[in-house]
């Protein structure tokens, strides 16, 4: 029942973005296109500048950061475990490894550390004022794929902790 259910949402879903598609293109086909000469509108060849600019905006959509994880840490936690919080070890499944940490409090001190397990040394380490229209971001490349990493937290106030990675 639920395979039926599944390729009727599926059918539904696609038969509807057809339609929403093809109706400006239906009114595009329908209504006569201008013909004068203030409407012609000249190809104008690439720039070198801009042929760069479209190849930057490409890598950064392909670069874009993926969440691997995500956890909330109190800040009862964090007090009562000497304002430290440790992630459990994971592989990060990409080149570069990244930490968020979301605080909710101005003027609070957080530390964000990523370590290598595997290599037993800190690959990445920031220490900041929190802000609570943005958050902490500390990224790194100095990893092999497949070694064991984690995070560290040190502060004092609740927090979102996430673990992202990018290729």
């Amino acid at each position: 029942m639920n395979t039926h259910r599944r390729t009727g949402l599926a059918i539904a879903a696609v038969m509807c973005g057809a339609a929403v598609a093809a109706g400006p293109a239906a009114e595009a086909i329908a209504a006569p296109a201008p013909t004068s000469a203030s409407s012609v509108v000249t190809p104008q060849p690439l720039s070198a500048q801009g042929s760069a600019d479209t190849a930057k905006g490409a890598a950064t959509v392909q670069a874009a950061a993926h969440r691997q994880w995500r956890s909330w840490i109190s800040g009862d936690y964090l007090n009562r475990h000497g304002k430290k919080w440790v992630s459990q070890p994971y592989k990060a499944k990409g080149k570069w490894a990244g930490a968020f940490v979301r605080c909710y409090n101005e003027r609070a001190q957080m530390r964000v550390r990523i370590l290598n397990v595997d290599a037993g040394r800190y690959i990445a380490d920031t220490k900041k004022v929190c802000n609570p229209d943005a958050s902490i971001k500390v990224w790194s490349n100095k990893f092999q794929r497949g070694d064991k990493l984690k995070i560290i937290l040190m502060g004092n106030q609740g927090s979102y902790v996430s673990a992202y990675y990018k290729n």
